[in-house]
């Protein structure tokens, strides 16, 4: 009788991943044969996308079926009903590759511009963190001054777009500022984590 211990490595399944809905990630590297140098595992010969979810922006390792294939900035939904698609690891920003990080501020901007709702929410609902701080002064470009014209100009009407905002502040960019934070906590660059999570 054939002892299962013989068995070739590549024929082994690799331990159970988490399996989790994601909802809407973007694709920041793919490599379409896999990226494991060890081969150990049968999938690890399959396609694997590296993903940035869009709520969170935290980082996965995607396995998809052989044969599947994607590209960089494509988006995909991880529903819970597509959650048994895939096979999920999450990873850190320190392991990223060079053209993943690189690519990375494209891809948060473009998330930032999708999730407007979110961040214009934000700006109308921003709160004091202590008596000398406020969470707006967090955002790159807020200073004293522009923090109360921004609780002025809410005090009269919430905002109600990115260019409502622009208009009626004089902050020039702030799809650009947002997208600024987020590279900053991802990097663990700061104290106050307001739209990322580890």
């Amino acid at each position: 009788m054939k002892n299962r211990d013989s068995k070739n490595k590549q024929e082994r399944k690799r331990p159970t991943a988490r399996k989790q809905a994601l909802g809407q990630v973007f694709v920041l590297d793919f490599y379409p044969q896999g990226k494991s140098l060890s081969r150990k595992y049968a999938d690890d010969f399959n396609p694997l996308a590296v993903v940035i979810t869009a709520d969170h922006f935290q980082f996965f390792d995607l396995i998809l079926k052989r044969g599947e294939n994607v590209s960089v900035g494509d988006s995909i939904t991880i529903s819970s009903s597509r959650k048994r698609e895939f096979k999920i690891k999450k990873i850190g920003y320190n392991q990223l590759s060079d053209s993943a990080a690189n690519f990375l501020p494209e891809i948060v901007e473009k998330i930032v511009l999708i999730s407007e709702a979110r961040f214009i929410r934000f700006l109308n609902h921003a709160r004091p963190l202590t008596s000398q701080m406020h969470q707006l002064q967090l955002i790159p470009g807020i200073g004293n001054k522009r923090l109360w014209q921004i609780l002025e100009a809410r005090k009269k009407s919430p905002f109600q777009t990115f260019d409502d905002f622009k208009d009626r502040t004089g902050i020039s960019d702030p799809i650009l500022a947002f997208t600024n934070r987020i590279i900053n906590e991802i990097k663990e660059e700061e104290k106050y984590l307001l739209f990322t999570e580890k």
